[in-house]
């Protein structure tokens, strides 16, 4: 008995999180709502992956839900009750137990902005943090270019009271040389720091930059996380976040030495676009040089 009467707020509060996903993603079902969207995103569907009209205006349609996944998320980090917060977090999968050891060194963790990769990724490592598995971990974000998904001081505030203690490494607030100077101290006293390497989409002829291939095409990426782990000598850990029925699942690929970057993001990109077309709407329906 006691067992289940453990399970059972646990249980609730997931029943919770899910209803709350099913409606937001009712609200995004009107495909006629997002026209001018869908057609943006069907036609670099279509450049960059071959695919047919058909097929590119299915999966553009997708790519609505996925980015109205992701913006709930969003607003769920910023808003919603922390309790279910960390249900979520405990109801993600991870395909690698090394993250949940010891590590003599920092490392710089890679990632990409896969639906709701911002929300869900920084939490599960903060958990870890918590329980004295990482010595401190910190996030790299960038207010200025969307407010709306970086949480506000207060927020903050009160994520690190509820358990999720992280450092704030907001480039708008600190500068872009004190937030990479913050990142570096904690990479050197053995933390981990979390980038997401398409946080920003530099323009082709943008210096200090990462060109990966996307499909048929080409994506330039700044090169912050190759120089926060050279600048550190520490490892670069590529993670991505993957939907895994109604959850998600982490996985992790090779760590690479900081040398090996490019490799390493191209790796992830690969693994990502394996994993599902659709999410990538920001790729296709933002980024107005893509």
């Amino acid at each position: 008995m006691i067992k289940e009467a453990e399970t059972m707020p646990q249980d609730a509060d997931w029943a919770s999180y899910q209803d709350a996903r099913r409606a937001a993603l009712h609200g995004c079902a009107d495909a006629q709502t997002a026209a001018t969207s869908i057609g943006r995103a069907a036609a670099r569907l279509r450049t960059y992956f071959g695919l047919a009209p058909d097929e590119a205006h299915v999966q553009a349609r997708r790519c609505l839900l996925f980015s109205g996944d992701a913006a709930f998320h969003d607003q769920f980090l910023a808003s919603g009750p922390t309790g279910l917060l960390r249900t979520l977090i405990e109801k993600t999968e991870a395909d690698h137990p090394t993250f949940r050891c010891n590590r003599s060194r920092g490392a710089v963790l890679v990632s990409l902005h896969y639906g709701p990769a911002t929300s869900i990724l920084p939490l599960w490592f903060v958990m870890g943090s918590e329980r004295g598995l990482i010595p401190t971990f910190a996030v790299i974000q960038n207010s200025k270019n969307n407010p709306n998904v970086v949480l506000s001081p207060e927020r903050h505030a009160e994520l690190v009271d509820a358990g999720f203690p992280f450092v704030d490494l907001d480039i708008a607030r600190l500068g872009e040389v004190g937030a990479l100077r913050r990142a570096l101290g904690i990479l050197k006293d053995g933390g981990m720091v979390l980038i997401f390497a398409d946080g920003q989409l530099p323009q082709p002829s943008a210096k200090r930059t990462i060109t990966c291939r996307l499909g048929r095409g080409s994506l330039v990426l700044a090169h912050g996380a190759e120089w926060l782990a050279r600048c550190a000598d520490v490892p670069l850990q590529p993670i991505l976040l993957q939907p895994k029925g109604d959850g998600h699942r982490l996985m992790s690929l090779p760590g690479v030495r900081p040398d090996q970057a490019s490799f390493a993001i191209q790796a992830l990109l690969d693994a990502a676009m394996a994993c599902d077309l659709a999410q990538w709407s920001r790729w296709c329906c933002s980024a107005e040089h893509l």
